[in-house]
Parts: C-alpha cells; sequence; structure tokens
C-alpha cells in the first residue's frame, strides 16, 4: 500500500511541475485547442506503441514529435485555418488509435485508465520517465525562456530582433508533446489538456509577473493532484476524473475571490 501511493505522489509532484509550467505558455499563446489536439493523438501513441513493442512512452513521443512537425508544415502553407487543421488531424489521429486498440485490445486491456488516467498503476520505470521528461523540458525552458517568452508577448519584435518564429513554434510543440507522454497515467487521454490549462487560469487571477504565474500554477496544479489523488484512495474513485474536479472546484474559488476583491 505504502509503495504505490509513494510512487503515485512522486509521479504527481513531478508532472504538476511540467504542467504547472508549460501550461502557462499554452494560455498565453492561446493554444488550448493545440494541447486538446495533441492530447486526442495520445492514443494513438499508446496503442502503436502496444502494438510494435516499444511501450507506451516512445509511442507517445514519436507520435506527438510527428504530429507537431506536420501541424507546423500545414500551418506555414496556409491553406486552411489552425483550427481546422487542428481539427482534422486530431479527430484522424483518435480515431486510428481507436481502430488500433480494437485489433490488439483483448481481455486485459484497461481502455479505462487510457482515457482517464491511473496514477496508482505507476512503476519505478514510470517514475524514472517523468523525471527524465522534467529535466529536459526544465532545461529547455530555463535555456529559452527569454526567447519563447518574447515570441509570447510580442511576436512581431522577437522575429524583428532575428529569432525564428517556425523554430520555437516547432520547439514548444515538441515540449507539449514530452509533457502528454508523461500524463496520460495520471489524467489519461481525455482530460490531459485540463491538467495544462486549469493551474495556469487560476494562477493568472493572483499573479502580477509571468515568472509568478509559473510558480503559482505549479502550486495549483500540486494542491489539486494531491486532492484528487487522496479522494479517489479514500472512496475508490478515477484519479483523472477526481483531480480534474479539484482543478475545477479550485477555479470557482478563485474566481469568486477575484470578484469579491476586485
Amino acid at each position: 500500500m505504502q509503495d504505490f501511493i509513494f510512487r503515485a505522489v512522486l509521479a504527481a509532484i513531478g508532472i504538476s511541475i511540467i504542467a504547472g509550467s508549460l501550461g502557462c505558455f499554452v494560455i498565453w499563446k492561446r493554444m488550448s485547442y493545440f494541447s486538446e489536439s495533441i492530447s486526442h493523438s495520445a492514443l494513438l501513441g499508446v496503442s502503436l506503441g502496444l502494438a510494435s513493442g516499444l511501450g507506451i512512452h516512445l509511442g507517445l513521443v514519436i507520435v506527438g514529435v510527428i504530429f507537431a512537425i506536420l501541424i507546423v508544415i500545414l500551418q506555414r502553407r496556409q491553406f486552411l485555418s489552425n483550427d481546422a487543421i487542428l481539427g482534422i488531424f486530431s479527430h484522424i489521429a483518435l480515431s486510428l488509435g481507436i481502430v488500433v486498440l480494437s485489433f490488439i485490445g483483448n481481455a486485459n486491456t484497461d481502455y479505462f485508465s487510457l482515457l482517464f488516467g491511473d496514477i496508482l498503476s505507476i512503476t519505478n520505470a514510470d517514475i524514472v520517465w517523468v523525471y527524465v521528461i522534467l529535466m529536459i523540458l526544465g532545461s529547455l525552458l530555463i535555456i529559452f525562456w527569454q526567447r519563447l517568452l518574447l515570441l509570447t508577448l510580442n511576436e512581431e519584435l522577437a522575429v524583428a530582433q532575428g529569432l525564428n518564429r517556425d523554430f520555437y513554434q516547432l520547439l514548444f510543440m515538441l515540449m507539449i508533446a514530452l509533457a502528454v507522454s508523461v500524463s496520460v497515467q495520471i489524467v489519461g487521454v481525455l482530460l490531459i489538456t485540463s491538467l495544462l490549462i486549469i493551474p495556469p487560469a487560476i494562477a493568472r487571477v493572483f499573479s502580477n509577473t509571468p515568472s509568478g504565474m509559473v510558480f503559482q500554477s505549479v502550486i495549483v496544479s500540486m494542491v489539486a493532484v494531491g486532492i484528487g489523488l487522496s479522494v479517489s484512495i479514500v472512496y475508490d474513485l478515477a484519479t483523472g476524473p477526481a483531480i480534474v474536479i479539484a482543478l475545477g472546484g479550485l477555479f470557482i474559488l478563485s474566481q469568486l475571490v477575484y470578484k469579491r476583491s476586485a
């Protein structure tokens, strides 16, 4: 009992830091629909990882990278709006994932945990994967913080200063793909976006600086994941939905506090 709870807490902390920090850029760049689309493609990554024997994590990364590259290429051609491109690819990827799972699945396949998460099934290998991705994403954020922030807040000025917009757009999409690859087990394919957008949406109410918003978003994410994990253990509920409900409660509370203080 203590071992799997300890693993779940470790995973929750790592994923909260990842989602809380990257989620701020998702809010700033208004890329919520992109994160929703790439989370739908995660089901295809899971199914291909299982079918090929490469494993879920590697399958998620490969599909996420391909998805991000295709989106950037099609956005540059500008023959369709971004929303249309994302909608087309996300639903194709989701449908392909369901079809592949229907061929390779068996009585032991836990479809519910794939869709809604099961953090209590986290293994030691999963913990290592979470913190490897955390170190990679943390390093990238530290190195490229100023440039990503400038492109987010004032894209025209950033381009005028010589920053390659397409490169940093692709870099950010790949970072989101990595974040999704470690978040599937905690909230599942269908609920990943909530972990990326709700904590920064709450933090935005109380923060005055970008770095402050990132810090508060991480704290909010940790608190919500802790509440959801505790409730799911005590009442034997699905962990992913419990976390999202906790996030929803904190969001409503933040809005009430903000209105009273305004």
